[in-house]
C-alpha cells in the first residue's frame, strides 16, 4: 500500500510535466540539481543527458585549463570516461586494481615516481581517476595518500555506480541511466567545488551557448548535453526515495552474504551490486545467464597498449556482478 501510493506520487509529478509541453530544459533541471548538492557534497551541480556527456566536457575543461594531461585510471571501466580522455589527446595510463577491484594506490604510487620529471618541470598535469566500482563511496588508502603524498594531482572520480562519494575529488560525475542508485531515463551529473570550471560545463552543455540581449552568442565549445525536464522530473522522485530503494539494496546485500563471499562495501555505498569471484570461470550456465560487466580496457583493440596489470588479469575471467536494485527471497 505504501509502494503504491508513493508511485502513484511520482506518477502525478511525472505526468504534470508530461501534460505542460516543457519536456526540453525547464525549472526541475535546476531543482534537480540543487537538492543532488546533499548527495554529491560538492557547491556546483550541473545536470547533463549522460555521464559519457559528464566526462566529454570534464576532459575538454582540463585540455583547455591545462593542456596534454597524463590520465591514470582503471582498465576495469566503462570504456566513455577512457575514451573522452584519448580523444581530448590526453595520455591514458592503466591503473591496476587491488583484490578487491579498486583502484591500485600502490600500483598508482610506483608508476607515478617513474613518471615524475614529467610534472616536476610544470609540462604536463598529472590527472587520478578512480572507479568507485559496485558503488562504494571510497577506496582505501586513497585518501591519505594523496594527503600525504604532497602530489598535486587533479581527481576525477567516476561514481557512475554511487550515488554518495565521500572520496577525495576535484570533480565527480554521476549516471542515472536505468537500474543505478537513482535512475531517469538517462542522465548525467558534474559536481565540483569550482565555480569557473562549472561556468564552462553549463555553457557547453547548452551548445556554447550565452544568452545577450535577448539573443545569444557562442562563446566556447559546447554541444547538446543538458538534461531534459522531463528527466530531471524522474529524478527528483528518486531522490525522495533514494534512501527507501537503498534499504533493499542492502537488505538484498546481506541475504547473499550468507551464501556468498561478496566484495565489502562501506557504510555510504550505494550498493549498485555485489561482486564475488566464482571458482569456475568457465561455467555456462554462469557465462550465459549473468553479467560478466566490462572487459579489460587494455584489452581491448582500441584501447591496446600492452601494458600489464597482473591483479585485474587474475581476477578478470573470476568476476561475477549480481543484481540488487529489486526485492528477493533465497
Amino acid at each position: 500500500m505504501f509502494e503504491t501510493k508513493i508511485y502513484k506520487e511520482d506518477l502525478g509529478k511525472i505526468n504534470e510535466v508530461l501534460l505542460s509541453g516543457n519536456l526540453g530544459f525547464g525549472k526541475n533541471v535546476s531543482l534537480f540539481e540543487n537538492k543532488f548538492a546533499s548527495f554529491s557534497n560538492k557547491k556546483f551541480n550541473t545536470a547533463t543527458n549522460s555521464a559519457s556527456a559528464s566526462a566529454f566536457m570534464i576532459f575538454s575543461y582540463l585540455g583547455e585549463k591545462y593542456g596534454t594531461c597524463d590520465v591514470y585510471t582503471t582498465s576495469l571501466a566503462f570504456t566513455s570516461p577512457a575514451w573522452a580522455a584519448k580523444h581530448f589527446g590526453h595520455n591514458l595510463i592503466f591503473v591496476d586494481v587491488d583484490d578487491f577491484l579498486q583502484f591500485d594506490v600502490e600500483d598508482y604510487r610506483k608508476k607515478r615516481q617513474i613518471a615524475c620529471e614529467r610534472y616536476t618541470d610544470g609540462g604536463i598535469t598529472p590527472v587520478v581517476m578512480p572507479v568507485l566500482y559496485g558503488g562504494v563511496s571510497n577506496i582505501e588508502g586513497f585518501d591519505a595518500f594523496f594527503e600525504k603524498s604532497g602530489y598535486n594531482e587533479v581527481i576525477v572520480v567516476d561514481s557512475a555506480h554511487c550515488a554518495t562519494p565521500t572520496i577525495k575529488s576535484d570533480f565527480v560525475f554521476f549516471s542515472f541511466h536505468p537500474y543505478k542508485p537513482i535512475c531517469t531515463s538517462d542522465g548525467g551529473m558534474i559536481s565540483t567545488d569550482c565555480k569557473h570550471a562549472d561556468e564552462y560545463f553549463r555553457s557547453y552543455r547548452n551548445f556554447g551557448r550565452q544568452q545577450c540581449e535577448g539573443s545569444y552568442n557562442i562563446a566556447q565549445e559546447g554541444f547538446k548535453f543538458y538534461m531534459n525536464n522531463l528527466n530531471a522530473t524522474i529524478g527528483l522522485t528518486q531522490l525522495d526515495r533514494y534512501h527507501e530503494n537503498l534499504e533493499v539494496r542492502k537488505s538484498n546485500y546481506r541475504k547473499l552474504l550468507g551464501y556468498l563471499d561478496l566484495m565489502p562495501h562501506d557504510e555510504k555505498s550505494s550498493f549498485y551490486f555485489a561482486t564475488t569471484l566464482t571458482i569456475d570461470a568457465n561455467d555456462v550456465i554462469i557465462n550465459h545467464k549473468l553479467a560478466r560487466h566490462y572487459p579489460m580496457l587494455h584489452k581491448t583493440e582500441y584501447y591496446s597498449t600492452g601494458q600489464l596489470l597482473p591483479t585485474l588479469e587474475l581476477l578478470h575471467e573470476c568476476i561475477l556482478n549480481l543484481p540488487l536494485y529489486r526485492e528477493f527471497a533465497l
